[in-house]
């Protein structure tokens, strides 16, 4: 009995971690899912030629990004679009939160769309570990993927 009484809190609190990590991980599949399908969308989109910096993203970029994360309950704070058909390298951005953004060129070989989707770790996630030192409140999860442009 002395045992389970011992051993019943800390057995409780790994199984925790893990179901919460296991949260954390199934659904970053789904913010990578949504940077994925936005590229598609961008890689489609005409007219991102004629773009600037700081101009919000295409709003038929947005509508299939957020789509993709409301199917799992997922709201995303800011979505940036990166492409290299202009004159100069253009980052593009919709959402509210101030990020740090990705800073890696794309390549200057071919025209290429970069969607990236930031998203609050506490959306991912409960943050019930924060009252044994593991707090998530501050962290965004990002995810980019690089597509080729179509047109």
């Amino acid at each position: 009995m002395l045992e389970l009484i011992v051993m019943l809190p800390i057995w409780l609190i790994v199984m925790g971690a893990i179901i919460l990590f296991g949260l954390l991980i199934g659904n970053r599949q789904q913010v990578a899912l949504a940077a994925r399908v936005g590229a598609e969308e961008a890689s489609r989109t005409a007219g991102l030629d004629l773009t600037s910096d700081s101009q919000p993203v295409p709003e038929n970029v947005v509508r299939v990004v957020e789509q993709q994360l409301l199917s799992s309950g997922i709201e995303q704070c800011l979505i940036t679009l990166e492409h290299n058909l202009a004159e100069g390298p253009v980052l593009m951005g919709s959402g509210t939160c101030d990020c740090p953004t990705v800073d890696t060129a794309l390549p200057q070989y071919r025209e290429y769309v970069r969607v990236t989707v930031y998203v609050p770790a506490t959306e991912l996630t409960p943050n019930v570990l924060r009252f044994f030192g593991f707090d998530i409140s501050e962290r965004i999860i990002r995810n980019a993927t690089t597509f080729r442009h179509e047109l």
